[in-house]
């Protein structure tokens, strides 16, 4: 039986549903363009698996919103997704694919206790299933030359800050009200702060810095993170 939640909580509900529905569309066309980047058939196997994944929670979520009484999710998302660029070699598809799943991962957790039992199951469902990703190899081994930095911390900033967006604007009514009415289990900025945390070893492995938030055109509290967190 579907429990029954108040008119505030289904709202709030619906704009959740539509950020997940942009993150998988995203890695849906991330993933389905980059597939002509990896040569090595095994790893075209894993990257067909990730797809695979993201379609099948994309139907999950979109038959959600219909069963709430919302259409076309695909509209909802469809004009948002003009300013997300698409990885141009194999070297920035390891990063960006690295960068986006992991904010993926860590949004789907926050949702798994949900009081939308219907939406946690799916978050339960993505986080059992998805595998756990190795650091991009490539992009560690062009890190590894100092003068490749420069291209790779551009190529990190990208990345990071449109997965940054993915989690909303921290401090919201919107977002207070999503913690106290039991949708999600912890507020934006706590998403945030573990995913930077989760990228630092990552980071530090390639030598890159945190780049200010300002410079990447997000609007964030000053006091979120130190910039070299």
């Amino acid at each position: 039986m579907r429990e029954e939640l108040s008119e505030e909580a289904r709202q709030l509900l619906r704009r959740i549903i539509e950020r997940q529905a942009y993150r998988q569309v995203v890695a849906i066309n991330m993933l389905g363009d980059c597939l002509k980047y990896v040569t090595d058939f095994d790893a075209k196997l894993r990257v067909a698996a990730d797809l695979d994944l993201s379609l099948r929670l994309f139907r999950e979520v979109k038959n959600l919103y219909a069963e709430l009484g919302w259409q076309d999710l695909e509209s909802t998302v469809r004009d948002r997704l003009e300013e997300v660029p698409f990885p141009e070699s194999r070297l920035e598809f390891g990063v960006a694919h690295f960068i986006c799943n992991l904010a993926q991962e860590v949004a789907m957790t926050a949702y798994v206790d949900s009081a939308s039992r219907e939406f946690g199951a799916i978050a339960r469902s993505y986080v059992e299933a998805a595998p756990r990703r190795p650091e991009p190899a490539r992009f560690l081994e062009f890190c590894e030359e100092p003068t490749n930095r420069p291209r790779a911390q551009e190529l990190f900033n990208r990345w990071l800050a449109i997965a940054l967006r993915a989690f909303g604007r921290p401090g919201t009514k919107g977002d207070e009200r999503a913690v106290a009415l039991g949708l999600r289990s912890k507020p934006s900025a706590d998403m945030i702060r573990e995913f930077v945390e989760r990228l630092r070893p990552f980071r530090s492995s390639c030598g890159l810095g945190m780049p200010d938030m300002q410079f990447l055109g997000l609007d964030l509290p000053g006091n979120l993170f130190d910039a070299e967190s």
